[in-house]
């Protein structure tokens, strides 16, 4: 009887063995199939080129291209060491391996899903419920296709992420941390430092992380595990930056990473913008007034006082012209940081690092003795000392904040990667393709424009059209269309129910203008009135211009590529739609979580992790709230500033859905139904292990 008691156990243990098997290599097979479903998404799509981008997208690739010819960062300039050089490295190592280096941020991306999708499952989350966040995190349309390193950034921190919580989950099942992990974690870490220049934001986050890591129980027990743990995490992190280092040392004769880091650049900043005036414009920090009382008290500074109260002054303050009119031809915000490289360049000052202190220097001597002295008002308070932003605006910052998590919950406002046409000279264009090891988007037909609008005559006969200046041969596509919105208001013409228009036509060069012909009535209206908005009365013609576009060029994409494109795009509209919701779901239950965790002993991997998202979204929305007060270029719409954040946000909500399934037993104190949460052994080193 026992003999055959035992066989049908035995039996049915290997029934189940067998099919928690065949559910394992169904899972692993689901796995492969979503990864290679996303990574095909957006595998060797072609190349955005921008490559008149000299401080972004081109200066990437112009020293991508010294690295490739084995001259490192190429001959110093004002732009060689502004930025961090990890990108550039980047893209060279891709074209030297033959790979597609935009592919290859996706492949990066992809790895960190797995990651998580393999802690989750290391902390005792249901395989099959970890799913949930693993697709979500997978399909994350938010990036773009362009040169810039935004989305290599992105999914650089979020790899980081992935790493820290994969090996918190990892010592709450074993008590340990491997050396291995610990070595590939300071790499990524040293690759954030190297990557971007904001890297504090990631400071709170990371603070957490930390403390995940090293919970121990007793203080000796996290001395210990440090112990082991940091030295060999500072040895990951020490081997590139020592490397990068070293090189600009060899190179340049500057030992650091960007020449904008050194102290003397750093005083004489902080000082131009702790000087106050009896003149406050918005939005400006360094007035054309601070800066004349400036020039009075440093020599060193008033030989550039041609550039920045000349044309080169004029140059940066036009863009202040644009956006705030208020503060029109002053040098606002943060263009007073290119200003000042600009206008030491034109006199010779950075043909090396040495000679670019030297100056820096003597400016905040002098500057600092101005204000010792009193001839200088340097009582504005602005922290930190790299890009210092001022004290007294804290208000405005927090104000900006609502707007931004807005535009972070609502998908961006519904924005959608973009592969745009490519600009610039062609042969630089030529260089973006070699070294991306792909094709690039064609450019777009930049003299062809498209005018919209409503003419209004005593006459039916209107024609519209854009002709070269001077006068030639053209070709014309025009059309008329009924316009009842406009009848409303000239009700007294007949034939204003037939005035709507749109015309599309070559503008070489801009050089041409509007032909305009009703009634017998003709006139020409040049490049400088064809714009949006213009409302023009000549003769007997009535003109109203809504809209000038230029027209992209039609022939753009393989459709394997556009059919992707599409694709994307379609997964892109439903996470817009459904963000706002799902945003507001995963806060209610991360509420209730804390409270859990506060007055009913609720310990979970699953909350900490949701920690480390908010944490990381609340430092990022906080510093794109000064990046948009120190630039004075708004930041909400521009898309690359806010792709970091989205996967903590879409990482935020996959945690606070698991973590639904755990509260019920949190709040009623009891592990009998439900989840099980169960507290570890003070001894094995570990923070909490949860169990789905």
């Amino acid at each position: 009887m026992v003999s055959e008691i035992l066989k049908t156990q035995l039996m049915s243990e290997r029934s189940y063995l067998g099919t928690a098997g065949r559910f394992g290599i169904a899972l692993l097979l689901v796995i492969l199939a979503l990864v290679l479903m996303r990574y095909c998404l957006t595998a060797g799509l072609p190349l955005t080129a921008h490559a008149h981008g000299i401080h972004d997208d081109a200066l990437f690739i112009r020293l991508a291209e010294s690295i490739v010819s084995g001259e490192w960062l190429g001959e110093y300039d004002k732009l060689t060491l502004v930025k961090a050089p990890l990108y550039p490295l980047y893209i060279a190592a891709n074209y030297l391996l033959g790979l597609q280096f935009k592919t290859m941020e996706h492949a990066i991306y992809i790895v960190a899903c797995v990651i998580v999708y393999l802690a989750l499952v290391k902390a005792r989350v249901s395989p099959y419920l970890a799913l949930v966040p693993f697709i979500l995190l997978l399909f994350n349309p938010y990036h773009h296709g362009s040169v810039e390193r935004g989305w290599f950034y992105a999914a650089l921190v979020f790899l980081v992420i992935a790493g820290f919580y994969y090996m918190i989950a990892m010592r709450s099942v074993s008590g340990r941390i491997r050396s291995s992990h610990s070595f590939l974690l300071g790499l990524g870490l040293a690759s954030l430092y190297l990557s971007r220049e904001e890297t504090i934001w990631l400071y709170p986050l990371l603070l957490v992380a930390f403390a995940l890591l090293f919970y121990q129980p007793g203080r000796y027990g996290v001395l210990q595990s440090m112990s082991k743990v940091v030295p060999i995490l500072l040895l990951g992190m020490a081997i590139p930056i020592a490397a990068v280092l070293s090189a600009n040392y060899v190179k340049y004769g500057h030992f650091g990473i960007k020449d904008s880091a050194v102290k003397e650049f750093k005083t004489a900043f902080k000082l131009m913008k702790s000087v106050r005036t009896n003149e406050e414009k918005p939005f400006v920090d360094v007035t054309h007034q601070s800066l004349t009382q400036m020039f009075k008290v440093s020599p060193a500074l008033a030989g550039f006082q041609h550039h920045l109260q000349g044309g080169l002054g004029k140059q940066w303050g036009g863009l202040m012209c644009k956006r705030h009119a208020e503060a029109c031809n002053e040098i606002g915000g943060g263009y007073i940081f290119w200003a000042l490289r600009d206008a030491l360049a034109a006199e010779g000052y950075y043909q090396s690092p040495e000679k670019m202190k030297s100056v820096y220097g003597e400016i905040s001597i002098e500057l600092q003795q101005g204000c010792n002295s009193g001839q200088l008002d340097c009582s504005r308070i602005v922290w930190p000392l790299r890009y210092p932003v001022r004290i007294d605006r804290i208000d405005d910052y927090l104000a900006k904040l609502p707007d931004f998590v807005t535009y972070m919950v609502s998908g961006l406002h519904g924005r959608l990667p973009g592969y745009g046409s490519a600009h610039g000279p062609e042969e630089r264009l030529e260089v973006f393709k070699k070294l991306s090891n792909t094709s690039i988007r064609p450019k777009a037909q930049q003299h062809h424009y498209s005018v919209s609008g409503w003419l209004i005559s005593d006459s039916q006969e209107k024609y519209i059209a854009i002709v070269p200046k001077p006068f030639a041969a053209y070709s014309n596509r025009f059309s008329l269309q009924s316009s009842k919105d406009v009848q409303r208001h000239f009700i007294d013409n007949a034939d204003s129910g037939l005035s709507r228009f749109k015309v599309e036509g070559p503008c070489t060069g801009g050089q041409c203008e509007l032909l305009i012909m009703s009634g017998g009535e003709h006139t020409k209206l040049d490049q400088e009135l064809i714009r949006a908005g213009a409302d023009l009365k000549r003769g007997g013609l009535h003109l109203h211009i809504d809209s000038v576009k230029q027209v992209e060029n039609k022939q753009q994409l393989f459709w394997v590529d556009q059919l992707k494109i599409d694709a994307f795009k379609e997964i892109g509209a439903l996470y817009n739609h459904l963000l706002v919701y799902l945003s507001l779901f995963a806060t209610l239950v991360f509420v209730v979580a804390c409270f859990a965790f506060l007055f009913r002993n609720y310990r979970s991997l699953l909350l900490g992790g949701a920690l480390i998202a908010v944490l990381g979204m609340a430092a990022r929305l906080g510093v794109l709230a000064l990046f948009d007060d120190f630039t004075q270029s708004p930041v909400v719409g521009q898309f690359r500033h806010f792709i970091p954040v989205m996967p903590l946000l879409l990482f935020y909500i996959g945690l606070n859905f698991l973590i639904l399934f755990e509260l019920p037993a949190a709040l009623r104190k009891s592990t009998a139904a439900g989840v099980q949460t169960n507290p570890v052994d003070p001894g094995d080193g570990t923070f909490i292990r949860s169990q789905i």
